[in-house]
């Protein structure tokens, strides 16, 4: 960007009076000020200038503290319920290990038991085939219902040609 003479002249005057020696600094912070002035409107800025002032402050805090006053009966009476409840939960817990056993011990019959089933089920099978081969190998008696052999018809029938 270039800066006219005459302004240039003026900027190096005025770093020369207030004793600034760093030009191109000012320059650009007063350019950043004019930018501010433009974009934001004319209006008064003010500076604000911190200062440290020590006072003394003296409060009084209130302070709460709960104390708990226990009744001794209560404490003695619950205690005693904790003891009760706590022997009834090991009295359950001995039972569910005694049932746990007996669970184990009547699946170990059960398994014996299907065994068992199992092996007379097959000597089922093995006695109904043996008896159907029995009952192939005898022949069928023959069996007249009027007692007279070689004629033909049916019990309570009047046809006594029908063979």
């Amino acid at each position: 960007m270039d800066i006219p003479k005459k302004i240039l002249e003026e900027i190096e005057e005025f770093c020369k009076l207030n004793e600034i020696k760093d030009k191109e600094k000012f320059m650009l912070s007063i350019f950043q000020t004019g930018f501010n002035v433009e974009k934001y409107g004319n209006a008064p800025w003010k500076q604000e200038i911190e200062k440290i002032v020590e006072k003394e402050v003296v409060k009084e805090i209130v302070v709460e503290k709960e104390i708990f006053v226990t009744d001794d009966e209560k404490v003695n009476a619950l205690g005693k319920e904790l003891n009760n409840l706590k022997d009834e939960i090991r009295q359950k817990e001995e039972e569910i290990i005694k049932n746990a056993q007996n669970m184990k011990s009547l699946n170990g019959e059960i398994e014996n038991k299907k065994g068992e089933i199992t092996n007379l089920s097959d000597k089922l099978k093995e006695v109904n085939k043996n008896l159907e081969e029995i009952k192939i190998d005898q022949p069928k008696p023959f069996r007249d219902i009027y007692g007279e052999t070689g004629k033909g018809g049916f019990w309570g029938s009047n046809l006594k040609d029908k063979k």
